[in-house]
């Protein structure tokens, strides 16, 4: 079970009175203490986010905490975000807010009077993990927002409500170009017929910047619902913005079917209930309707676990039937032909394992690549395929003595 150090005494998350101590910690800036290593000052701070205080860890101290933790992370050199950590993404260790520099524009200049490109995501002089693609940006925002951490009680219970709440909290301890990436964000609230008018205020109110400029660009993340034929081109609709669709034209859908070739596949073959979610740069125009500039899909599962092929699916299906804790690897910038690991499982023996997927296409250099990634101590590492078993389960024990000094970490 799950126990910190909140002011003067130990507490799980279940005791009475937690959330009490935790809002009493946070107004008198005391940190409150991750106990899952004893040997070891895990500090946390408490975010105050839509009203709810969040307990989080502090930037780059994921891989510190036992494996088994809510706090753990996998190390980021096992996944993309590795390339881009202090340089696309530069954390600040005093306010545990991170700054982002993005490799796609937020203002229209006049280089950009017309949607001329619409997705910036392949690896090229650009994508050096200097700044965040718009793939990138997608990618690092699901695993700031823990949608990538997956345990057995989650199941059944992630919906778009759940995903936009996330998306939207991890947004505010972000910042890009000094502001809050908050106001650059907008996460479509899940639609309800018999409260439309007030959505649409909200709406509104979310895509100020936009509305306040013609030169002002935005970021939407939201679930694809359909692509259709339009009258000039095509048309995206997405999810819970039924009267908002997004237009393309004949030119910018056929570079989107054929970049997105793959993704779309997967999307319309997944019968099991999975999903198509989008990230994408825009402006408001004259007409009021979103132009689009620059954007990336991902498939995820119904689970919205992000997955980027059939036998990568597979692997997250059966790990999530299987009742297993693991942590997704995103891809971030880093390009195909790069070794990541899919998953980190959290709820193996001894230490948290890794697994790789097999490639079935010889690659020497992959294959080099691959196996000094797995050279790599503190994790234990295993390939897989369809067909495969998962890593054994069982968890260390794990230690109970009293920690030194616990609670008198400086206040902030």
């Amino acid at each position: 079970m799950q126990r910190y150090f909140v002011i003067d005494r130990e507490m799980s998350p279940g005791d009475t009175g937690f959330e009490a101590m935790v809002e009493r910690a946070y107004s008198i800036k005391s940190k409150v203490r991750c106990l899952c290593r004893r040997d070891r000052d895990l500090d946390l701070y408490i975010a105050n986010r839509q009203g709810a205080y969040i307990l989080a860890r502090w930037p780059g101290t994921g891989a510190l905490h036992a494996y088994y933790c809510d706090h753990y992370e996998a190390p980021d050199f096992l996944t993309g975000i590795g390339q881009v950590r202090g340089q696309a993404v530069v954390d600040d260790d005093v306010t545990g807010e991170t700054l982002l520099k993005f490799g796609f524009a937020l203002s229209r200049g006049p280089a950009r009077s017309a949607p001329a490109s619409f997705t910036n995501d392949k690896p090229d002089v650009r994508s050096t993990g200097q700044k965040l693609s718009i793939r990138g940006f997608l990618h690092y925002l699901w695993d700031r927002a823990q949608l990538t951490h997956w345990h057995p009680a989650m199941q059944g219970k992630r919906n778009w409500f759940v995903v936009r709440r996330e998306l939207v909290s991890a947004a505010l301890s972000c910042k890009v170009r000094g502001e809050s990436l908050g106001q650059y964000l907008f996460v479509p609230e899940t639609f309800k017929l018999d409260d439309k008018e007030a959505i649409s205020r909200r709406r509104h109110g979310e895509l100020s910047v936009a509305d306040a400029s013609r030169d002002a660009i935005m970021i939407m993340v939201g679930e694809v619902k359909s692509i259709e034929k339009a009258r000039f081109g095509e048309k995206m609709l997405i999810k819970h913005l039924p009267e908002w669709p997004f237009l393309i034209d004949e030119d910018m859908a056929r570079r989107f079917h054929k970049r997105f070739a793959v993704e779309e596949a997967l999307w319309q073959s997944d019968d099991d209930g999975g999903h198509l979610v989008m990230a994408a740069s825009f402006s408001i125009g004259a007409s009021g309707l979103p132009q689009l500039y620059e954007l990336s899909v991902m498939p995820v599962t119904r689970d919205w676990l992000p997955y980027e092929g059939l036998e990568e699916r597979a692997l997250l299906m059966k790990s999530v039937a299987s009742r297993r804790r693991f942590v997704k690897g995103m891809r971030v910038n880093l390009a195909l032909n790069k070794p990541i690991a899919s998953l980190t499982f959290t709820d193996t023996p001894h230490e948290a394992t890794a697994v790789y997927l097999t490639r079935n296409l010889p690659d020497p250099a992959y294959d080099k690549a691959l196996a000094d990634l797995m050279r790599t101590q503190g994790v234990s590492h295993m390939t897989w395929r369809t067909g495969d078993e998962l890593p054994s389960k069982g968890l260390a024990a794990q230690p109970i003595a009293t920690p030194s000094g616990v609670g008198s970490g400086k206040a902030h």
